[in-house]
């Protein structure tokens, strides 16, 4: 939209020859205007720093193209704390490139999901450098490579900045916690027209409490009995109790009294099963948003070397930490379903959850199955830390009839993720059940010695690392009638590695219920590209691009692109596009690569509760064989501009992927019951769900932007000057989202339903700003439509949909000052109620919502 791409100030300009002619993503031809073969969603400066979110990661996860199925730091919580990535049209972060300057940066360590989704940490890419987000809603493999499937993210940093800037803001939640600071400072010297050279220096920092359950009030209790669904869901009732011929029985000491800090009741509203227990209330112990803290340094740099050729540098560093408490297990239970690796074979095999007979605690005088949680081992805490980088050097020039740029660039990222507490030495432990040492009546009671041998805790290693070359080439080849015919060209050469260790504790087979997502992976890619934009008629415009990549992994891929843009009238412009392309897989769905995890699913064969949530261990590893994705995208699309004020596009999009990499829905493997993937034990409670990376038929999705943008100048009305009034709004409707449940299975719509993924049908964002002198103000409104249950859960055939309105006021009528206020959540709106979702982190689907509620910040910026 016109409103987003102005730019900032007058300090701010770009090269003499980039005035008239700019590059818009996912096009490398330099063109006069802006309005291109394929949708591109522009958000500029202006809207960065007057939007209600706080971050460029929750900013782009609003935007009505992320349509769904993807996570944010909150789902996130488990594998990678403080991180946050974005997948476009409901596909997942793999087929989203995100791209800084044009150029590539290292993925995260840590894939999203323990291996199911490389991605690129957007909180580790600078937001107070940032001039513009450009996001192409199209197919772009044919220019960027495999992972542009869905679309592309281009982060744009200022260019030629001139001043110096710094601020700082705070904020906190109407309802308590997630106090929040954040400090920039941003400053430029140097005019690359008149002194031939610009440096450009950003830092900041950003910081943030974490929220925890026992801090709202919907999930305080952890009991939901009053909503569809609910029970006890945010109890554990494996605090303490022995397991007798299918019944529970609590374990209590000689007075009758369960272990310090459990709560003596009955089983059956936490799990179903008949008897009673001693339980606990796990909301102070779990996570509902995870700290984080946040440190970035930006550097670019440009000298002009003779008036057609200048060099430039670019360093970016970040340091990112995250910390959560992991709800589903905040603290070691011993119960059945655990596993350790095996030192020798490297195969997981069952730890028993037994009580010896012998055990001064155990009354029956046989070994008996015990569910027991160690409060004396500490708590599950999960610190994250990341510290990532890149730097490129390179030159550009340009001629009368071609521009050219070459560069060199180096990417990684290192991750470290230390768990304090809550593992148990399995050797150990067992001798100390054996002996009775451990004091299991009154836990505070047993020798530090002992607790000393059987507490671990662990550290995870992970790296990724990204170097690589590129030369490209662009201008005009000759005349037509209608007009030049441009091109560009290009190579380009990467290495991208991927390492991933377990902590030594878990290959030496000493740790229960390890944790895995070990992946040790690395490729060579060599590219090559070309794209022309021919002019068939003064109005009439074909684009046509092709890239072949070549993978030393898997072997070689063409991805060919054709686009047409006619405009018949001045305000009304067609367009049109096909391509075809590939996602390549990912490392860590490509190497021999073992994930063991932990989460929850329906399990309809359920001795105790049929239709209700279990938890057991899944195991999911990598395939060496896998093929590439092959993918078809199409778009065809209208632009409407009446006036310079009004502008109205709308778009149509279809993908479909063959060969689809992934893994079987855990939901349908349970219920398919197959023992070779489903493992229960006698009494035929889930124990374990074994899955593979495979290639699946296809999936299909389709759906419809519009994007609309109004302004209203007040003094064209003739009542005088009461400023400029601009409604814009991003809208998407998703019209299917078809793909297999299992290999070879038919393809089940999952559009407007939470059938396996959650994938609203409808998704909008809607701005009204206001600005006036020294005056600036805006309201936005977030919208997520309901969606089926499917299947039905406690009655809840649909989701509510949900309403969010954020707030922001400035005035700048203090000379190089501007003061501001953002409110987030004005309505104090709390996520909907989802009845599948009834886990212990929340009733609600928390990769899509939280609750923060509403959110108030208060800052201030200087200019000179």
């Amino acid at each position: 939209m016109a409103h987003a791409q102005t730019a900032e100030n007058a300090t701010e300009t770009q090269t003499s020859h980039a005035v008239a002619d700019v590059i818009v993503t996912g096009s490398n031809i330099r063109r006069a205007n802006t309005e291109g073969f394929n949708p591109v969603q522009v958000i500029g400066r202006e809207e960065l720093e007057s939007s209600g979110k706080s971050t460029t990661a929750d900013l782009l996860r609003s935007i009505s193209a992320n349509t769904g199925n993807g996570s944010n730091e909150t789902q996130n919580s488990g594998w990678s704390s403080g991180a946050a990535g974005i997948g476009l049209r409901g596909l997942s972060q793999k087929n989203t490139l995100v791209l800084l300057n044009g150029r590539r940066v290292a993925n995260y360590g840590f894939p999203g999901g323990g291996l199911s989704d490389t991605f690129v940490n957007l909180n580790a890419l600078p937001m107070v450098a940032t001039q513009r987000l450009e996001v192409l809603k199209d197919g772009a493999s044919a220019v960027y490579g495999s992972d542009a499937v869905a679309g592309v993210t281009n982060i744009i940093t200022r260019q030629n900045f001139q001043g110096l800037e710094f601020g700082a803001s705070y904020g906190v939640a109407g309802q308590g916690g997630l106090e929040t600071s954040t400090a920039k400072l941003v400053a430029g010297h140097g005019d690359l027209e008149t002194d031939g050279y610009n440096i450009l220096l950003s830092l900041e920092a950003y910081t943030r409490n974490r929220l925890d359950q026992d801090q709202r009030d919907l999930t305080r209790s952890g009991i939901y009995t009053d909503l569809p669904g609910g029970r006890w869901n945010g109890w554990s009732a494996k605090g303490a109790r022995f397991l007798v011929d299918g019944k529970s029985v609590p374990f209590l000491d000689a007075q009758g009294q369960c272990p310090e800090g459990m709560v003596l009741t009955a089983s059956p509203p936490i799990d179903g099963l008949a008897g009673d227990t001693c339980a606990i209330n796990l909301a102070p112990h779990t996570t509902l948003i995870p700290s984080t803290d946040r440190y970035q340094a930006y550097l670019f740099g440009t000298k002009r070397l003779t008036p057609q050729i200048e060099a430039f540098v670019e360093v970016l560093y970040s340091y990112v930490e995250g910390a959560s408490l992991f709800g589903s297990s905040p603290f070691f239970t011993l119960e059945g379903g655990r596993f350790a690796l095996n030192a020798q074979t490297g195969l997981a095999e069952p730890v028993s959850n037994l009580l010896p007979a012998n055990n001064p605690y155990n009354p029956y005088g046989v070994a008996t199955p015990i569910e027991y949680t160690f409060f004396d081992l500490g708590r599950t805490l999960k610190t994250n830390e990341s510290k990532s980088y890149r730097a490129l050097a390179g030159v550009r020039g340009r001629h009368d009839r071609f521009d050219w740029e070459a560069a060199v660039f180096a990417s990684g990222s290192d991750e470290r993720e230390t768990v304090s507490g809550g593992f148990a030495h399995r050797w150990n432990l067992a001798d100390a059940l054996a002996n009775g040492t451990l004091n299991l009546h009154d836990p505070g009671a047993t020798p530090q010695a002992v607790l000393d041998g059987i507490r671990l805790s662990t550290l995870r290693p992970a790296e990724s690392r990204l170097y690589g070359a590129d030369f490209k080439i662009s201008g005009e080849l000759f005349n037509l009638p209608a007009g030049q015919v441009g091109y560009a060209a290009g190579v380009e050469f990467r290495h991208e590695s991927l390492v991933s260790r377990n902590p030594w504790q878990i290959d030496a087979g000493l740790q229960i219920r390890p944790a895995i997502a070990a992946v040790d992976g690395e490729r060579d890619v060599w590219a090559a590209y070309a794209e022309f934009n021919i002019p068939v008629l003064s109005n009439l415009d074909i684009q046509v691009a092709a890239r072949a990549d070549e993978y030393s992994d898997f072997g070689s891929a063409f991805s060919p692109k054709a686009g047409v843009r006619w405009k018949p009238l001045e305000w009304l412009a067609l367009r049109a596009s096909a391509s075809r392309g590939f996602r390549a897989p990912s490392l860590s769905e490509n190497s021999a690569s073992t994930m063991i995890s932990y989460g929850s699913v329906i399990d309809p064969y359920d001795p105790d509760l049929p239709n209700s949530r279990q938890s057991p261990t899944f195991f999911t590893v990598g395939n060496t064989d896998l093929e590439p994705e092959k993918t078809r995208s199409y778009n065809l699309g209208v632009v409407f501009t009446p006036t310079r004020d009004t502008a109205l596009s709308i778009d149509w999009y279809q993908i479909k992927l063959d060969n689809l990499i992934g893994t079987g829905n855990a939901t349908a493997i349970v219920q398919g019951n197959d023992p070779a993937d489903v493992i229960r034990d006698e009494r035929g409670k889930l124990q374990a769900v074994y899955n593979r990376y495979r290639n699946l038929t296809a999936l299909e999705t389709s759906g419809i932007d519009v994007d609309f943008s109004q302004r209203w100048r007040t003094e064209d009305w003739g009542l005088g000057d009461w400023g400029t009034f601009t409604v814009s709004s991003a809208y998407t409707h998703l019209l299917e989202y078809k793909r297999p449940n299992a290999a070879g299975g038919p393809l089940l719509d999952y559009a407007g339903s939470n059938r396996g993924a959650t994938l609203p049908a409808h998704k909008a964002t809607t701005r009204l700003a206001w600005n006036r002198d020294v005056f600036d103000a805006n309201l936005t409104w977030y919208y997520t439509s309901g969606y089926d249950q499917v299947p039905v859960v406690g009655g809840q055939s649909r989701v509510d949909a949900y309403h969010q309105f954020d707030l922001y006021a400035a005035w700048s009528g203090l000379e190089r000052v501007t003061l501001y206020a953002k409110v987030e959540n004005l309505l104090d709106e709390a996520p909907p109620h989802d009845a599948s979702f009834p886990g212990v982190r929340a009733p609600y689907d928390f990769g899509q919502y939280d609750l923060r509620g509403r959110y108030f910040r208060v800052g201030f910026d200087v200019r000179f």
